[in-house]
């Protein structure tokens, strides 16, 4: 059953010899996941069930087509499988799946165009679903038709974004599939007790780690090119705020800020090096802290912080609370 996937993937595979036998890398979560539901005992009631990993996966891309953060030869794939009764209720769910993933690139102020990968069966039937998914994406689309039963799947969609090259970047992926679940003996029961194979939903929300990296690196680059100070999102920064007080006279002050910022969960460092306050600035700005705060006299006698913040530009006084709170909202639903 491994061996039909693998051929049926349609992706360069990474084989090794061992003990004269050749084996393949994993190169999705698909058949270990598949191996494991195989023995489980799932009742129509329990449907749709979903199945996550983060999975390691190989692929034998060639010298010259490696890409850092988006063409790899091992890379992360938060690979999910949802478990569905049929074909109608995984056209259905499809819709939630689609939401999802043009949510998520939303929230870093990027959109998609797709690509639709159908089988030539599939588009003829159900040439209205196909239309409704593009009209979903509120863009135009581009759907590629296949003979049928070359693949596993009956449509497969790719989510793309435009990078600051002018290049298509798959990012987001989402497949129905037809054929695991007899491949693999997947089952579950229906209120019949009848014993039936699930449809199987494969997608990558948000692509795998590395892409989505760069689709946020990218974004970046873009930024700078349309005169804005490239970012990345607070939740993602690994300190978000860097304190940095003037003198040792105001360490003390300095050091109760960090305390209240570590106290609500906000990553917080300080910068207590015997250096310039504008080299201590240069040096968060090279490392692209989303939060700068100063503490001066003025802040020592107001006991207020003055923050510079990097995604807008702005400069403002205020309250250790207001700060928390701003930092807060950034991080809601992450």
């Amino acid at each position: 059953s491994i061996r039909e996937h693998a051929e049926l993937f349609g992706d360069r595979l990474y084989e090794v010899e061992s003990e004269g036998g050749k084996l393949v890398m994993r190169y999705a979560a698909c058949h270990q996941q598949f191996a494991m539901i195989k023995d489980w005992i799932i009742s129509y009631k329990e449907l749709p069930l979903g199945v996550f990993e983060v999975a390691d996966s190989y692929r034998f891309e060639q010298k010259g087509e490696l890409v850092l953060c988006f063409r790899l030869r091992k890379f992360y794939m938060p690979d999910l499988h949802i478990l569905l009764k049929d074909l109608d209720e995984a056209k259905k769910f499809s819709f939630k799946v689609q939401n999802k993933i043009l949510e998520e690139i939303g929230r870093l102020g990027r959109s998609y165009v797709a690509i639709y990968n159908v089988t030539e069966d599939f588009f003829e039937l159900h040439r209205d679903y196909i239309v409704e998914l593009i009209r979903g994406v509120g863009r135009p689309g581009l759907i590629v038709v296949y003979p049928s039963g070359i693949y596993y799947w009956v449509i497969n969609v790719e989510y793309i974004i435009i990078d600051s090259l002018k290049r298509p970047r798959e990012i987001a992926t989402f497949q129905i599939d037809i054929g695991n679940a007899a491949r693999f003996n997947i089952r579950y029961v229906d209120e019949n007790g009848v014993g039936r194979y699930p449809v199987i939903i494969h997608t990558a929300i948000i692509g795998s780690i590395e892409r989505y990296i760069y689709a946020i690196l990218d974004k970046a680059v873009q930024d700078e090119e349309h005169g804005k100070t490239p970012n990345i999102p607070t939740w993602l920064a690994p300190i978000q705020v860097r304190i940095i007080p003037l003198s040792k006279d105001y360490m003390e002050f300095a050091d109760e800020v960090l305390r209240k910022l570590l106290a609500n969960n906000i990553r917080a460092d300080l910068d207590d090096r015997d250096l310039t306050l504008a080299k201590k600035i240069r040096d968060a700005g090279v490392e692209w802290i989303p939060y700068v705060v100063v503490i001066g006299e003025r802040e020592f006698k107001t006991r207020n912080v003055n923050v510079r913040i990097r995604s807008t530009g702005i400069q403002k006084v205020m309250d250790v609370n207001e700060l928390i709170n701003i930092i807060n909202k950034e991080l809601e639903g992450f």
